[in-house]
């Protein structure tokens, strides 16, 4: 994994405790915190006693710390030790342990009131105030890193002795030396007033969430509006920058916000690698801006823009180098934009003082933060009670805004401008459209009885030949399956298929030459028609595709041409049905014939039949099959092949045949349906 800015920086050259000092700590002279002091918080910046080792009698109050070492991490000494020399044990600085222990003592305001410490951290820490344990930030034993807790633990002093606060420190080591750096980077301990604390962090998170968000928000927003803007006319490029601009500042609010949330110090990699590409996109998503604006010459933008990316590309090799060159990159886009956006002004460019105005004002309100930061460190004024706590957030915000805005009231302007000139132009169109307009009335008109007449006659004829076009559909779907029909109107020809799975029924009407005979052609082809329009209605109702009828034949199937794994069952239900349509109507009319089905599972090939008159029709083994189960079953009877019981043995009751002879097939075990088990 790269190793990202912040963590090559600091931790390449440091991993423990931050503990800066003025002066040394020790028994005999402890801090002692007042009300005043632990109100806003007070770091604890003195300097420490400091163990490489481990072992768990240094948490003790009464534990002589005299031979540890009095590290003074304020100068800029840096202090080295091997681990593997102090340490009695041969252990690898990776899993070295290190101990630090602070004497301090509170005034009697401070008796028996909530306290806390606010502890930041790159690595897992236990944490003893005399001798036991308050809190654990991460887990020293299964290595588990974290920056801090969410909320710390709380504690109060009955007594205004000397306190001992320990310190078991597990650094993350970043490095492959064999020695530990120690520095001011790894550790910070803050004592804080546990009502102060809680209650401004409620309502600075509280805050700090919702204008962090709400930044994000409106920039994200206005980045892809003119994103959107330079999608549609690309020749305005200066969208694509500003769009990326805002695109910036809404990344770098998010990736604030996460920081603010981030709790495991191994997320500094990818976060500070995406805050660095933040940094550079708002770099030259400005330059690229204001250059395309108001410079006279793209060499100089292309020049940074190569250079934008050579750093960028940089950061893979060296984060620390890439970060500085960062810094004097960023510095200059600044310097350069504010010189063009004068130069601009001074030249009386109308655009220049639109966008030269955000522009100043946001370099002024900068160069006016860092003067008023400067005289509150030099305690000349104070910021706070001068402007309030919330002075330095709103100029922050407004130093944000004022860009944006400027840009937004330039593009406002131009697009002002754009439409004022275009309502010109349409203005001087309309003028000699006036002009021309009654020489064109006579013969518009005419245009028009002639259009209004071949629309007319259009129209007609698109009707007529809508109704054609969906009588010959609707006979093609009564002659074939939908899917058929489909593929022959786009491809003019249908392959026949091979469906593995599906169930085919015939039926038969029993003595049907002789019924006919007593009843007469014309009476019995009108009975055929109302039971086969009954069967097509039956099998509509269970996903059936009809195939065909041959004289007093009825042939359908089930799972094509679309596949169903109940096929079998959904086709026993027709032939329930069909049974009992027959069944209802000899009640009614007499003439009725008996009936017989016959139905086989198993393979088939599906086709059309020729290329005139043609036909969808069905092949193979298993329709004939199911034709022979038709022959042997009986009127008023189901009887179905063996490879269909299988299918549907658990589903209906049965009445097992035996094996009977069948033409051309032999013997063959066939069952009747009996009724569909409810159990």
């Amino acid at each position: 994994m790269k190793k990202n800015l912040l963590f090559k920086f600091l931790l390449s050259t440091s991993f423990l405790l931050q503990i800066f000092c003025f002066a040394q700590n020790s028994f005999e002279k402890p801090r002692v915190f007042t009300e005043k002091e632990i109100k806003t918080g007070a770091k604890i910046d003195e300097g420490s006693k400091f163990f490489v080792g481990d072992n768990p009698a240094f948490a003790l109050p009464q534990f002589d710390d005299s031979s540890w070492k009095h590290v003074n991490f304020n100068s800029k000494k840096v202090y080295s030790w091997n681990p593997i020399k102090l340490s009695s044990k041969n252990v690898s600085k990776k899993d070295q342990i290190y101990w630090v222990r602070y004497y301090f003592k509170i005034d009697s305001t401070l008796l028996n009131q909530p306290l806390c410490l606010n502890i930041s951290q790159l690595g897992a820490s236990e944490i003893y105030l005399n001798g036991k344990k308050i809190e654990s930030i991460g887990n020293i034993k299964s290595k588990e890193f974290k920056i801090k807790n969410k909320i710390p633990a709380l504690f109060s002093l009955n007594k205004t002795n000397v306190n001992v606060l320990a310190i078991r420190f597990l650094p993350i080591v970043g490095n492959k030396k064999k020695t530990v750096t120690i520095s001011t980077v790894a550790i910070s301990v803050e004592l804080v007033s546990a009502h102060k604390f809680i209650k401004d962090k409620v309502v600075l998170w509280k805050d700090f969430n919702f204008y962090t968000m709400l930044i994000c928000g409106i920039f994200g927003a206005l980045g892809f509006i003119h994103l959107l803007l330079f999608l549609f006319y690309r020749k305005a490029i200066y969208n694509l920058y500003f769009s990326t601009y805002n695109i910036s500042i809404s990344l770098m609010s998010y990736l604030t916000l996460l920081f603010s949330e981030m709790r495991n110090p191994l997320d500094l990699d990818s976060y500070t690698f995406f805050s660095f590409l933040a940094v550079m996109l708002f770099g030259t998503s400005l330059t690229g801006f204001v250059n395309t604006l108001f410079g006279r010459t793209k060499k100089r933008l292309k020049v940074l823009l190569i250079i934008s990316a050579f750093i960028v590309m940089l950061y893979y090799l060296s984060a620390t180098t890439a970060a500085s060159f960062a810094f004097f990159y960023i510095f200059f886009v600044a310097f350069e934009s504010f010189y063009l956006i004068i130069r601009a002004m001074i030249r009386r460019e109308k655009s220049a003082f639109i966008v030269g105005g955000g522009v100043l004002v946001f370099f002024l309100f900068i160069v006016m933060v860092i003067i008023f930061m400067f005289l509150n460190k030099l305690n000349t004024i104070d910021i706070s009670e001068l402007f309030g706590d919330d002075f330095l957030g709103y100029v922050f915000i407004f130093i944000l805004i004022s860009f944006p805005i400027s840009i937004s009231a330039y593009l406002g302007w131009q697009f002002a401008f754009t439409n004022l000139s275009l309502v010109k132009q349409l203005d001087e169109v309309n003028r000699l459209s006036d002009v021309n307009l009654k020489q064109e009335q006579e013969k518009q008109q005419i245009l028009q009885d002639q259009n209004d007449l071949l629309e007319k006659q259009v129209d007609e004829r698109t009707f007529e030949l809508q109704k054609e076009k969906q009588k010959t559909e609707n006979l093609l779907l009564n002659i074939l399956p939908y899917e058929v029909a489909e593929e022959l109107k786009e491809n003019g020809s249908s392959e026949a298929k091979y469906y593995d799975e599906v169930t085919v029924l015939f039926t038969d009407f029993v003595n049907f030459t002789q019924s006919s005979e007593k009843m007469g052609a014309e009476k019995m082809l009108v009975e055929l028609n109302e039971c086969f329009t009954a069967f097509d209605l039956i099998m509509e109702k269970h996903g059936l595709e009809k195939i065909k009828t041959i004289g007093d034949a009825y042939l359908a199937v089930c799972g094509l041409p679309i596949k169903n794994k109940n096929h079998a069952h959904q086709t026993i239900l027709v032939a329930l049905d069909i049974i009992d349509f027959i069944e209802e109507r000899k009640k009614t009319h007499p003439d009725v014939l008996d009936i017989r089905i016959g139905i086989n599972s198993g393979s088939l090939i599906a086709g059309i039949v020729g290329v005139k008159k043609f036909a969808y029709d069905i092949w193979g083994d298993t329709v004939n099959t199911a034709a022979r189960m038709e022959q042997k079953s009986e009127k008023g009877k189901i009887n179905i092949s063996e490879s269909t019981y299988q299918l549907v043995k658990d589903d209906f009751n049965f009445e097992f045949r035996g094996k009977i002879e069948t033409k051309g097939k032999g013997a063959m075990e066939m069952y009747f349906v009996s009724h569909l088990n409810k159990s």
